[in-house]
């Protein structure tokens, strides 16, 4: 299972709800029929994009007392549902946990987190208990297979 979207609160008093997609490919809420919540599954009977957030109306949350019982949970699907993902994009789920080597093959580190501020996505990487952070850039990481191969020069002038 992987998260699309966190409901931040009800909207209005017929059980629908505003959350906040966790993803840029909004693409994947036109397909998706299902989602789980919790440990419930969950069937959508409406969906719509408002100034970058989610209103959705679940079938069977009919009340905003329903609709509270939702606010701050997490709205997942099967990653399998997800859109083929192309190019160089990778799900930040799969970005966790890897370890980055050089080109030259030198370790690099291991992605612990990637945080957003705005412009662009940041690789939070650890090595030998330090972290550092480094903006995702083309020249910089280069997509080999499902992994990511660092140049070392350009690294050098982007981490932080």
């Amino acid at each position: 299972m992987i998260e699309i979207a966190k409901i931040l609160k009800p909207q209005g008093i017929k059980g629908e709800v505003k959350a906040q997609p966790s993803t840029n490919v909004l693409a994947v809420f036109k397909s998706v029929q299902n989602v789980r919540i919790g440990f419930k599954e969950y069937q959508i009977e409406r969906l719509s994009l408002r100034q970058g957030f989610l209103y959705i109306k679940f079938k069977g949350i009919d009340t905003r007392n329903q609709a509270e019982e939702l606010r701050n949970c997490s709205i997942e699907i099967d990653k399998d549902l997800l859109v083929e993902i192309k190019g160089n994009e990778f799900l930040i789920d799969d970005l966790i946990g890897m370890v980055l080597y050089s080109t030259k093959g030198e370790l690099v580190g291991q992605i612990v987190d990637v945080v957003n501020y705005g412009s662009c996505d940041i690789f939070v990487i650890e090595n030998n208990d330090r972290q550092y952070q480094a903006p995702y850039v083309e020249d910089v990481f280069i997509k080999d297979g499902d992994k990511l191969v660092v140049d070392s020069e350009k690294f050098k002038e982007v981490v932080i």
